[in-house]
């Protein structure tokens, strides 16, 4: 049972990474050339998590205005690197916010304003958004030494790096710009 608010910060900050993993997995997913079939309920999957992300961000920060052994300031999560605690590394949490934020703004509010080439273009920024992530995680955690949150960060990001690259390729192969090989 959480007992503590240093207890929901590390969870939240887990399942937002998480969600956010799972998003951009399932984005990739979708528009890999080597998945046929249920491209809308990935497409759901990858819209649902990108959201659920969000959500537990936010609580995440909330909750780190509450705690008392650690507390932070408005300013201090809401600017980067102002944080009195590890600056650098809640610098990094806050900057990969804004990042996911801006994302999930032009992809669902912003969209029919935009052109597909600008979109395109932002919706790539999930990417620095979600290694930063992942680096604040690692850094900032008290419990980052521990042997299942080290698994944890080394199978998702050793996932996520596989299906984003398998999209890459398949991408490449699609428009015809493999290399030939002659044997």
């Amino acid at each position: 049972m959480l007992t503590t608010t240093w207890e929901w910060i590390r969870l939240l900050g887990f399942l937002a990474y998480f969600y956010f993993t799972i998003s951009i997995i399932f984005g990739c997913l979708r528009k890999s050339s080597f998945v046929k079939s249920h491209k809308n309920l990935i497409y759901q999957i990858h819209l649902n998590a990108g959201w659920l992300g969000l959500l537990t961000v936010i609580a995440h920060m909330l909750v780190l205005l509450l705690d008392n052994y650690e507390p932070y300031t408005l300013i201090g999560i809401l600017i980067p690197f102002l944080a009195d605690y590890q600056t650098i590394a809640s610098g990094f949490g806050t900057i990969a916010f804004y990042l996911f934020l801006i994302v999930l703004m032009t992809s669902d509010v912003w969209i029919k304003t935009m052109n597909r080439s600008r979109w395109k273009n932002i919706h790539f920024l999930v990417l620095p958004a979600w290694l930063l992530s992942l680096i604040h995680g690692v850094l900032i955690g008290s419990d980052a030494e521990n042997s299942l949150v080290i698994v944890f960060y080394t199978v998702s990001a050793g996932f996520t790096l596989s299906i984003l690259l398998a999209r890459m390729i398949g991408h490449r192969n699609k428009k015809g710009t493999a290399p030939k090989h002659n044997l």
